[in-house]
């Protein structure tokens, strides 16, 4: 069977794979058509569509923009657009100076809180977009910072979520927001530089009371939505696939894969991928409007 991922992530943003390890990670699961859709960046996407060709897997040039409409931040895929300098590329490079920036400032009021970070080592990583993964990764390097955390967290807390909260959560003074872009806007961008603006899993931000954002959105030229992803229920599934229809909007998919699932270290299934499959059939049908 072949199947697709119009969603995944790479050590150019939050994920975890390098593109040479993703693409291998994808062709032992079958996916023939792929899009890496790294946060606020698009650094990825020349080298992972050159080894893309030893797989033998299509790659489809791919963006996950942060955007923020009524006040509600939402995720904007962005498929198919022009290589090169375009309005695109030039706003995600606003984007990701911004949010080193806020970084910076996060880092600073972590070292003020007594912990030990090497920020040369942090900022010299192949991620243009670092998140609060890296930062976690960065403090657990330092057994001092390890013996702090065992101190200031409930044993229960002490893992990945309970530190993103304890430390980066919002309200707290290590707070790390993302760099974002109005959503329509960003649609804008991403179809003035010739690709195809996508909602990425709007079950995870609305509820069906919530529909008539999105058909403000569609007023705004959005293109499609993510229906399929591990974030909707079936009923979810169903719903937004309706709305595409109805709307005469492009269905995609994808697993949103960043890393294996490995929190507690006790997980049967640790891959996206062994239990989320996204149908070949979607990308015939997004291939019409690619072409």
């Amino acid at each position: 069977m072949a199947y697709i991922d119009l969603h995944t992530h790479s050590v150019y943003s939050e994920g975890a794979l390098s593109c040479r390890e993703l693409l291998g990670a994808a062709s032992k699961y079958g996916i023939k058509v792929l899009s890496l859709t790294d946060h606020n960046v698009i650094d990825g996407v020349p080298e992972i569509t050159r080894l893309a060709e030893e797989h033998k897997i299509k790659i489809i040039p791919g963006v996950e923009i942060y955007t923020r409409h009524q006040n509600k931040g939402f995720h904007l895929l962005g498929y198919n657009f022009k290589p090169g300098k375009t309005v695109l590329a030039d706003s995600l490079i606003v984007l990701q100076a911004d949010h080193q920036q806020k970084v910076r400032q996060t880092v600073a009021e972590l070292i003020k809180q007594g912990f030990i970070i090497n920020a040369e080592s942090l900022f010299s990583g192949p991620s243009r977009y670092l998140g609060v993964v890296h930062l976690i990764k960065e403090l657990e390097k330092n057994p001092a910072n390890l013996k702090k955390m065992e101190v200031e967290l409930p044993p229960a807390e002490n893992n990945y979520f309970g530190k993103v909260y304890h430390y980066f959560g919002y309200g707290q003074p290590a707070y790390l927001p993302q760099s974002e872009l109005p959503t329509a806007e960003a649609i804008d961008i991403i179809k003035k530089s010739g690709g195809l603006a996508v909602l990425a899993h709007p079950g995870q931000q609305l509820t069906f009371e919530e529909d008539p954002i999105i058909g403000d959105l569609i007023k705004n030229q959005l293109d499609g939505l993510e229906v399929l992803s591990p974030y909707h229920n079936w009923r979810q599934v169903e719903h937004y696939q309706k709305m595409a229809l109805d709307n005469n909007l492009i269905i995609t998919g994808g697993s949103d894969y960043h890393t294996d699932v490995d929190i507690s270290k006790k997980e049967l299934i640790k891959k996206q991928w062994d239990y989320f499959k996204v149908p070949y059939e979607i990308y015939k049908n997004l291939n019409r409007n690619l072409n």
